[in-house]
């Protein structure tokens, strides 16, 4: 479209709607009982409760290409539910978040789900009420991580929860200060009644498990201090709020998030035992680390006591990835969740993120050409037969994609709202709002990870260009919808785009 020069775009008034516009869910299961807990497995009612899946970090919160004025830090809920049909199709019948954000100067003025001493943001747990609310429509349950034990930019954790009421680095682990406003914290979580729902947290058998944090275990490395100094603390911390959360939520499942393993185990009030597996952040004299070893002799410490959960793995060869499932499988580890999935932006594009200079940029559903080199088509395809096959069921037919895509016309071109399940996608134009329509443009794909690296670099926000239409003439007005297509078929058109070049 760079020949057209200046541009007066004019959408179509059917655009007004798009917000509405929803990723549809095969129907959601009639009795959905709360996940239970016999020694080593996991129960739905009286069936075990095995899978494989993906983490969803982002779920309940954009981290990154984020707008200046933060319109898009929660995710609305075409968001969510593009993140909920990518894993429905892939067999997720589990997912975890990552942490709820605390509140810090240093987070830039983004919003947080805790804002001050016992103080939340509502219009984020709107947005966590809203995915919960839809993990019913899917089938699909979700691991809420409390609070993070790193200081990432815009995502803070355990120091800046301390530092909100006035404590120094470390105080969260033992000054009973800190402890009492962090069972304020759980209180007001569990006792949350869903806005959307209606169903009080602890009541909702969407939450799969309470885990207390994310990497505990990483809190010592991480700032530089000795790990044997903080792992009897941190210990003792979830130990006694495991104690409290079991009090005010008795039906849901606890899982640890990190201190001393066995006394975790031993704890009558944790319920899972957790550890993340990672390829390329755990190499061996410069060689892969073969996963499925170390994921067996964790759960050598737990069978007939505890279940054993993987919630993070990864960043692997397929191979490597490959035997963990068959080790998850064959061990009767209770699941694994590939890190991590990213879903479509609202306003057109994906979502992207690296992982600290690995060849991986997050997975993409259904997996597209632009991560060929860490293999996305063949981790998604062997994840999904592998999340089917742990939960005693066919691989099911592909669907076409849903709902069809939005375009939308940016100065020199277009990006659009995609479309769940999408490999490529088709462009029309015509002179007229009703047609003639001829296919300008097709194939197209909305993965584009070569622009990721500067895109989140600069920290922008504006949406990458799919496409230009090189051949329209100049001096007319234009006409555009787009349609997305796969295997299974196509979505339907998109609403009509009006251009009006000047």
């Amino acid at each position: 479209m760079n020949s057209l020069g200046k541009l007066t775009l004019i959408l179509s008034s059917t655009l007004i709607g798009i917000a509405a516009m929803e990723c549809h869910a095969t129907e959601g299961p009639k009795e959905w009982p709360i996940i239970t807990r016999q020694d080593d497995m996991l129960y739905e009612g009286d069936t075990p409760f095995r899978f494989f899946g993906l983490a969803a970090p982002n779920i309940h919160q954009n981290e990154s290409q984020v707008h200046p004025d933060f319109s898009n830090r929660f995710p609305d809920d075409y968001e969510i539910r593009d993140v909920l049909a990518s894993l429905q199709f892939i067999g997720s019948r589990a997912t975890r978040s990552f942490s709820l954000s605390i509140a810090s100067p240093e987070n830039d003025g983004l919003p947080t789900y805790v804002t001050g001493p016992c103080e939340y943001n509502e219009e984020a747990f709107q947005t966590l009420d809203r995915v919960l609310a839809l993990c019913h429509e899917y089938d699909v349950r979700v691991i809420i991580p409390f609070i993070a034990s790193q200081s990432f930019k815009g995502w803070k954790g355990v120091d800046e929860f301390a530092a909100l009421h006035g404590k120094e680095r470390g105080a969260f682990w033992t000054d009973e200060a800190v402890k009492e406003q962090f069972r304020h914290y759980l209180n007001y979580i569990v006792n949350r009644r869903n806005t959307v729902s209606g169903i009080l947290y602890k009541d909702d058998p969407a939450i799969l498990a309470w885990q207390f944090g994310n990497e505990f275990d990483s809190y010592a490395p991480d700032r530089g201090l000795r790990s044997s100094d903080w792992e009897g603390p941190i210990t003792e911390w979830s130990k006694q709020m495991a104690a409290y959360l079991k009090q005010i939520d008795p039906k849901h499942l606890i899982m640890e998030a990190g201190g001393n393993k066995e006394a975790l185990i031993a704890d009558p009030n944790i319920d899972v035992i957790s550890i993340h597996l990672y390829e390329y952040w755990n190499r061996l004299g410069g060689q892969p680390t073969e996963l499925g070893p170390i994921a067996k002799k964790a759960v050598q410490s737990t069978k007939g006591r505890k279940p054993l959960m993987i919630d993070e793995f990864g960043l692997a060869t397929l191979e490597n990835n490959a035997e963990l499932m068959r080790t998850i499988r064959d061990e009767g580890i209770v699941g694994g969740l590939l890190w991590s999935i990213r879903g479509h932006r609202r306003d057109g594009g994906w979502y992207y993120h690296n992982e600290g200079g690995t060849p991986i940029n997050s997975y993409h559903i259904p997996g597209f050409a632009a991560g060929h080199s860490y293999g996305e088509q063949e981790v998604l395809d062997l994840l999904r037969r592998e999340a089917f096959a742990i939960s005693g069921k066919p691989v099911p037919a592909l669907s076409a994609p849903h709902p069809a895509p939005i375009l939308i016309p940016l100065k020199d071109g277009f990006t659009w709202r995609g479309s769940a399940l999408a490999s490529h996608y088709s462009v029309m134009r015509s002179s007229s709002e009703n047609g003639p329509w001829t296919v300008v443009a097709t194939g197209l794909h909305d993965s584009v990870i070569a622009d990721v690296a500067p895109y989140e670099a600069k920290g922008e926000s504006t949406p990458i260009i799919l496409w230009s239409d090189q051949s329209a003439q100049a001096g007319q007005t234009w006409f555009y919808k787009i349609r997305a297509h796969n295997a299974a078929g196509d979505s339907g058109d998109s609403p009509v785009v009006k251009v009006d070049a000047e």
